[in-house]
This record gives structure tokens, C-alpha cells and sequence, in this order.
């Protein structure tokens, strides 16, 4: 089995129950008519932004693989495609593994290097987000949009935001002290030798070249380009988002096309941090229910919320992408199985990344 029984059965727990719970709270007649009567003329246009967006994903991530070598968007392109339909199909973010091997075996990389570039990606999504939040959050409190919120449900939005805040501080400074103090580096590493002797070298193998991945974090320079690069990325996401709102009629809830943009940034936030907890199986569940809770607490009725969150999910983000990946894994004879098998074995091994290309491809 090419990923361990308990955590496809844990994704999908997560993912099922989450489901379920937003059913719960919706009337199916109400979602039906949501759902039939939405205008769908936008959604190839909101389809054709977000693979632009991700074409803004592979101009960021060639920046952060620049210290290792220089790579051009149109080989890294089909690669991260590849990386988020394996997430969407694998549970607890195993795509990130697949990407790292994949871009290892492509362009003669260390794996474990590749990977940590991945995860400065994560942080400096969940740092753009939380800037969306907290830009557009007070600017709606200030305008009553969440007058009707339960002071419960306010209450939870604000833990959640603080908690998400120091989670992702915590995170961009440990990354950064890695990248750029030799002396920290060391000190981490000597934490390792608590593992067993056995393990110990390959593990310390990989803590070094996942260091030598974080080489773009060594100035503040450095770190306002890769926010700036971010923006684009989840701009152009939010951009899918706002035109699917007017698909089913979410606009008609707002005063106007400013506070609707604002509506905009807060949900693209709330829905996307909520699926960088590594449970469900490609954000299903997460996304839907935190998705639909925003809009429910700035006024939107629970059933057109749910049946708008639920179709820009599956149908517009969930989707697309993983038919352009299955089809790049067929045109490169490629095995999303046994790359997943192959990245976690290689994962940890010092020269990994370093056998050549994967048999097959050809673009």
C-alpha cells in the first residue's frame, strides 16, 4: 500500500465528519436550489486564473531554489502541478514529498534541500493569509458586516487568528535562524543526538541539506521578496473566489463591491489556513465548513454558503488541478503510487535526488 492504512483512514475521518457536519446545518432543498440556479459562466474563467496562479506558485518557487540552481518556470510549472493534485489525492500533505522527489529526480536536486524550499512555501502562504486577514477582518467589524455573528463564533475567530499568527512567527523564525546562523544550525543539530545511534547520521544527513535549502532566508531583502512574490499567488486565488461569488449570487449580501472584496480576502484566508492543519485528504472538509462559517457569520444563509463553498472547493480548486496532474503523470509514464513510495524511502537519504531524470519524460 503506497500510504499507511491509518492515514488514509484518519483523512478521511476528518474529512467525512467535517462533511457531515456541514450538511447538518444546511436544508438539502435550499442547496439544490443554490446549486441549480447559480450562473456558471464564470467558472472557466475563474478555472483559467487559478492555473495562472499556480503559474505564479513556480515563479516563487524557482526564487527559493535559486542558492541550489537556477530553474526554469516551465520545467518547475508541470512539477507543481503534479505536487498539488498528489496533496489533493494523498493524505497529511504527503504531495510535498512527491514534488521534492519528483523535482529531485528532474533536475539532479537533494531531495531533503527541495523539501525544505516547500516549506518556507507553506509559511509564506500562511503569512500573506493571515495579512489578508488582518487587513480585511477589522475593516468589515468596523462596518457591521459581522453584527449578526454570535459573540461565540467572534471569540473563536479570534483564537483561531492568534493561535495561527504564533504558529507561523514561530515557524518563519526557526526557518530563518537555520538559513542564516551557522552557530543556531549547529545547536539544532545537537538536539538530534537524542535519536537512536542507528538512524542518527542519515537523519542528521537530512536536518543538513533541509538546511541548505533555507540558504533564501539569509536577509530581510530576501524575506520581502518572497512575500511580494506571494501575493500574486493568492490574489489571483482570491480573484476565482470572487467571481464564483457573483456565480451564486453572494454579492447580492453586500452593500457594494468594495465590502465584497473584503469579504474576499477574509474568506480566501479563513478557508486556505484552515487546510494547513495535515489531516483531511486534500483540504475536504476543512475548507467547506470554515469556508461556509465565514460567510455565515457576515450574514450569508447557511445552505447558499455551504453550496458555494462546497462547488468553488471541489469543483473549481479540487478538480482542474488534479486532471492537469494525471494527465502530465501519464504523458511522463509516471506512477503517483510508486512516486509516493519512492519519496518517503528517499526522503532521508543524503544523496537522494541525484540518480537523473525519471524515465519517460518528455517535455
Amino acid at each position: 500500500m503506497f500510504i499507511n492504512k491509518w492515514q488514509f483512514w484518519l483523512g478521511g475521518a476528518v474529512s467525512v465528519g467535517l462533511l457531515l457536519l456541514l450538511f447538518y446545518q444546511v436544508d438539502l432543498g435550499e442547496l439544490k436550489d443554490a446549486l441549480r440556479d447559480a450562473n456558471y459562466f464564470l467558472l472557466a474563467p475563474s478555472i483559467a486564473v487559478y492555473f495562472i496562479a499556480v503559474l505564479f506558485r513556480a515563479v516563487r518557487w524557482r526564487y527559493l531554489l535559486a542558492p541550489m540552481e537556477l530553474i526554469p518556470v516551465g520545467r518547475l510549472y508541470p512539477v507543481v502541478v503534479i505536487g498539488y493534485m498528489a496533496n489533493n489525492l494523498l493524505p497529511v500533505r504527503l504531495g510535498e514529498l512527491v514534488r521534492s522527489y519528483y523535482l529531485a529526480r528532474r533536475e539532479k536536486l537533494n531531495t531533503s534541500s527541495a523539501l525544505a524550499t516547500i516549506a518556507v512555501e507553506r509559511v509564506y502562504d500562511g503569512i500573506t493569509l493571515l495579512a489578508f486577514a488582518v487587513l480585511a477582518a477589522p475593516w468589515l467589524l468596523l462596518l457591521g458586516e459581522f453584527d449578526g455573528a454570535a459573540d461565540i463564533s467572534r471569540t473563536t475567530g479570534v483564537i483561531f487568528l492568534a493561535a495561527a499568527i504564533a504558529a507561523f512567527a514561530v515557524l518563519l523564525a526557526v526557518f530563518t535562524l537555520l538559513g542564516s546562523s551557522p552557530a543556531f544550525a549547529s545547536r539544532m543539530e545537537g538536539l538530534l543526538n537524542i535519536v537512536p545511534a542507528g538512524p542518527r547520521p542519515k537523519i542528521k544527513a537530512f536536518f543538513w541539506t533541509f538546511v541548505a535549502g533555507l540558504a533564501v532566508l539569509n536577509s530581510p531583502s530576501k524575506h520581502l521578496a518572497l512575500f511580494v512574490y506571494s501575493l500574486p499567488v493568492w490574489l489571483l486565488e482570491g480573484s476565482m473566489y470572487f467571481m464564483l461569488a457573483y456565480s451564486f449570487g453572494i454579492d447580492q449580501h453586500f452593500d457594494s463591491v468594495g465590502v465584497l472584496l473584503l469579504v474576499v480576502l477574509l474568506l480566501t484566508a479563513t478557508s486556505n489556513l484552515a487546510t494547513s492543519v495535515p489531516s483531511a485528504i486534500g483540504g475536504i472538509g476543512p475548507f467547506e465548513i470554515v469556508a461556509q462559517q465565514t460567510l455565515m457569520a457576515l450574514g450569508v444563509g447557511a445552505s447558499l454558503a455551504g453550496a458555494y463553498s462546497g462547488f468553488v472547493h471541489l469543483v473549481a480548486l479540487w478538480l482542474p488541478v488534479n486532471l492537469a496532474g494525471l494527465c502530465l503523470l501519464w504523458k511522463n509514464n509516471l506512477s503517483l503510487m510508486e512516486m509516493s513510495a519512492a519519496s518517503r524511502a528517499d526522503s532521508l537519504e543524503p544523496t537522494s535526488g541525484l540518480a537523473g531524470e525519471t524515465a519517460g519524460e518528455h517535455d
